[in-house]
């Protein structure tokens, strides 16, 4: 098997194993096929994925369900899954199974499309599969397979499985344990309805089931079916469903506002994808592999894997909150449920974990109203940077020891002026040893070419920092940051302007507030790449963008990280590598130099050990420039695909330059 993962960057664990679902091997000719263009494409979409899920070599897989299209009873279901069967053992993979609706029979609701489950159909699946309900070990982890088929359908396998479970789990009290079925216990809430709900298990079987896995601390739990990307943090329990390696589910895009994706919103390619879980001392990371929908992956350059949020510590990338952390609505009635189904929009907060942000900027109002979302955060490594404007009647002692155990740094805001409020400098003397406290100003008036009015800039210029050192010194107070305004015209050039600042003594660090241009993904692209790597010349700062997701309605129309279907654009991968990059390979001290060339730019980070070269094209097929001294063997990053390669340094001038992309060399 070729490799076609670089793994350079990862830390050690214990075992790994992949969690990939839905598949839905399309038979040829079968019933519906012309329903959906995209279905014609699903089992090439299957064999593609199941060839990464090889290519990975993880300890085990488990198949989470569905894996035909096909449904029990149909007359294609028996070829469907000897197809299906015959491709994963042509791909290298033997999972684990679990039990799907459209391997076994959907649940036993009567508004169901197909028909629950039968003794003979689960006998049948029995035979061919094993057990339905089954547990193994991998190191200190126990993991739980279960049938959410047979759940609440009065068969004896019902009672059989309760009682197994109800004694496994009990056996395994000492082992972390990760429980796992296709049918999710609930999508919003574990109170919402389930008689005509297509996507939650119904009442008594989900209640008895929540509270077993709570009373035996159960660390994860994993679903399916869906073909769509939840999570939360229920009490101790973290709980999230496999996306899809086929296609998107429809009706469920009304989380978004915009129009919908192709196909009703079937065809989201952006959110296909499986999961690589790495198993560590003491957590468990979850890595997207996303597929996007290809059904050949050619020879193309390694896959580079990025560590966990939490593996990150240092990193430089931060967020801003632009929008809420997770909206919700509801899912009008309509095929396949005859309810609304309520649900909330995670893929903001997933985005935050998949791009390896350190910290997320934040209304200090969502610590009530998302609360729950920004404890997710926290638990997987993102430190919370709650926004306060300063009105001069703010209750701050009322609701920084309200808010203590949710927060890591109190940004303060000051309205109209630079510089804080009175009763502000006396809030930073009371509190500055016992909470992490950053300072903000909101300066209204900036001149924008084309704007009948003027904007509002929230961040520090050079000059003002200066000036606000001295006057912090005479109130003998400090502050953990200021938050400075970085030019998004020239973010280099203004990041070699903040470096001359001289020596702070009452902050520890400088941090950058940079909004992306968001005029053209290649812009973006470019700039972020820029604004990050030129953060490296800051000891300790951080670079916080926005927006996070496309402002498309707004007086300032602007792209974000993700499009208004949370799916990330190119300058969300380039700043998810050269974050990760950055993390393991900063230069300190470095000399900062540029070099020009013909349709592209080098900005240089040399130090004593290493050099850091980020390529900028400002066309697509620019070459690299070439007037500058570097030899030996050079790894080339090609950011916004977050893949790499070898080559030789003097042949970097020969690559033409579609993205941006980083060069590192060992001097």
């Amino acid at each position: 098997m070729p490799t076609l993962f670089d793994r350079t960057l990862l830390p050690e664990a214990l075992g790994e194993f992949v969690l990939i679902s839905d598949t839905h091997y399309a038979l040829a000719g079968g019933v519906g096929m012309d329903e959906f263009p995209s279905r014609a494409q699903q089992s090439q979409r299957a064999g593609a994925a199941l060839r990464l899920v090889a290519a990975l070599e993880p300890d085990f897989v488990v198949h989470m369900g569905d894996m035909v299209q096909e449904y029990p009873e149909s007359a294609g279901f028996v070829p469907a899954l000897d197809q299906a069967l015959a491709q994963m053992a042509t791909c290298g993979v033997q999972p684990h199974w679990v039990a799907g609706n459209h391997d076994l029979g959907d649940k036993p609701d009567p508004t169901m499309p197909t028909h629950p489950v039968t003794a003979e159909g689960l006998d049948a699946y029995h035979r061919r599969f094993g057990p339905s309900w089954y547990s193994f070990d991998c190191h200190d982890l126990h993991l739980v397979i279960l049938n959410s088929q047979i759940l609440n359908t009065g068969l004896p396998a019902e009672e059989e499985q309760r009682t197994w479970l109800e004694a496994d789990l009990a056996a395994h009290a000492q082992m972390r344990i990760a429980v796992f079925l296709h049918l999710p216990p609930y999508l919003h809430n574990p109170d919402e309805p389930h008689l005509g709900h297509y996507d939650n298990i119904g009442e008594p079987a989900r209640t008895w089931l929540l509270k077993l896995l709570a009373a035996h601390q159960v660390a994860w739990l994993f679903a399916a079916h869906v073909h769509f990307s939840f999570c939360k943090l229920a009490g101790t329990l973290y709980y999230r469903t496999v996306p899809s390696t086929s296609f998107a589910r429809p009706g469920l895009s009304h989380l978004f506002s915009s129009a919908p994706p192709p196909e009703q919103g079937r065809n989201d390619q952006p959110k296909l994808g499986f999961f690589l879980c790495r198993l560590r001392h003491n957590r468990l990371d979850i890595h997207l592999i996303r597929t996007a929908g290809a059904q050949d992956w050619g020879s193309s350059p390694q896959r580079l894997l990025i560590p966990a949020t939490a593996d990150l510590g240092g990193a430089p990338l931060g967020l801003t909150a632009t929008h809420p952390l997770g909206w919700e609505t509801e899912v009008p009635i309509t095929f396949p449920s005859v309810v609304r189904q309520p649900v909330r929009n995670d893929y903001p907060l997933l985005a935050c974990l998949e791009l390896g942000a350190q910290a997320l900027r934040c209304p200090w109002t969502d610590l009530d109203q998302s609360g729950d979302r920004l404890r997710f955060l926290r638990s997987q490594g993102v430190q919370v940077q709650a926004t306060m404007l300063d009105d001069g009647t703010t209750p701050y002692e009322s609701i920084l020891e309200s808010h203590r155990d949710q927060v890591d740094t109190w940004e303060i805001q000051t309205p109209g002026e630079p510089w804080p409020s009175s009763s502000c400098l006396y809030l930073f003397k009371s509190y500055h040893r016992n909470l992490r406290l950053s300072l903000a100003p909101v300066i209204p008036g900036q001149q924008i070419a084309g704007k009948q009015h003027p904007r509002t800039r929230i961040g520090y210029r050079p000059d003002e920092v200066a000036q606000l050192d001295r006057l912090l010194q005479n109130a003998d107070t400090w502050i953990e940051a200021a938050l400075c305004r970085l030019d998004a015209t020239a973010p280099w050039e203004d990041a070699l302007a903040w470096r001359e600042v001289s020596a702070l003594t009452t902050m520890g660090r400088l941090d950058l507030l940079f909004e992306l241009p968001g005029q053209s993904d290649q812009d973006d692209a470019g700039r972020a790449a820029e604004a990050l790597f030129a953060t490296a010349l800051l000891p300790r700062a951080r670079l916080f963008v926005e927006p996070f997701i496309d402002l498309d309605r707004t007086m300032d129309v602007g792209q974000g990280l993700l499009d208004p279907l949370c799916n990330p654009r190119p300058v969300f991968g380039v700043l998810r590598c050269l974050n990760a990059l950055l993390q393991r390979f900063r230069v300190p001290f470095a000399e900062a130099t540029s070099v020009e060339g013909d349709g592209a730019t080098a900005r240089l980070l040399r130090g004593p050990t290493r050099t850091l070269a980020l390529l900028l094209p400002a066309v697509a097929g620019a070459a690299v420039p070439s007037a500058w001294e570097i030899a030996g063997l050079a790894r080339l990053y090609r950011l916004a695909d977050g893949t790499v390669e070898e080559i030789q340094a003097d042949q970097l001038p020969e690559i033409a330059l579609d993205q941006p992309s980083l060069a590192i060399v060992e001097n």
